[in-house]
């Protein structure tokens, strides 16, 4: 009987201790020269290994940090407006915010018309990177009406505070437009969420209404191997 190649074995040890919970969600597994020492075997066997876990979202490889267990994915409700720092919170899990951006710039054609506005007139934009546990989860773009809500860019979100949460508190949602789409990770967005070139995205981009007022377009992308979508309809007979 032929045994199994080096990478599997590999594999198989990874995954048994995962079932067991020696290796538990968010923590760290042994370093690639550890695996090396361990099984004998060159680096290239173990980054085969390793790869293709985390091309089926087992693991997450988090550059300059390690190889890690992934979590179970986060459900993208699509039904319903949603404040990452609370799904974050419920779960047990620290959420923190790295503000990139917040400023005021001219409506381009494409965001005036996702807004509602004139183009070229003052819009709030706001970049900014979601954190659960210090791995990077999700950047957001987010564009709100600057003469509804000037206020919005003189805020400062992070810990505890989220575009979001911010706009609705004080604007409540009345109507939601959702739009959802794969995308592959740009050099850029692939540094951002400290995952591969080209590796599968999510990318939720969402208007609101307050009333019968329009009030923000936004842009949420996540790596594929940390959402997925959830939803939930009655069916009226």
């Amino acid at each position: 009987m032929t045994s199994k190649p080096a990478y599997k074995q590999i594999q198989s040890y990874i995954l048994r201790s995962i079932d067991l919970g020696i290796f538990k969600p968010e923590t760290q597994i042994p370093t690639e020269l550890e695996l090396c020492a361990q099984f004998n075997v060159s680096r290239m066997t173990v980054n085969k290994a390793i790869s293709e876990l985390s091309q089926k979202g087992i693991l997450n490889r988090i550059a300059g940090k390690g190889t890690f267990v992934a979590t179970q994915k986060h459900e993208l409700p699509v039904t319903k407006a949603f404040d990452i720092f609370d799904e974050i919170s419920v779960s047990g899990n620290k959420y923190a915010g790295h503000q990139l951006q917040l400023k005021v710039i001219p409506a381009t054609a494409d965001i005036a018309l996702q807004l509602g506005v004139t183009e070229g007139s003052n819009i709030g934009y706001c970049k900014m990177l979601h954190f659960e546990n210090d791995i990077p989860l999700m950047l957001e773009e987010r564009f709100v009406n600057h003469e509804l809500v000037p206020e919005f860019v003189q805020q400062q979100f992070g810990h505890t505070e989220t575009p979001s949460g911010y706009l609705q508190r004080h604007f409540p949602v009345s109507e939601m437009e959702h739009t959802i789409e794969a995308i592959l990770a740009s050099k850029t967005l692939a540094q951002a969420l400290s995952i591969k070139e080209n590796a599968p995205c999510l990318q939720l981009s969402r208007r609101t209404w307050t009333g019968n007022i329009l009030i923000s377009y936004v842009n949420m992308i996540s790596a594929g191997s940390r959402y997925k979508l959830k939803l939930h309809s009655r069916i009226e007979n």
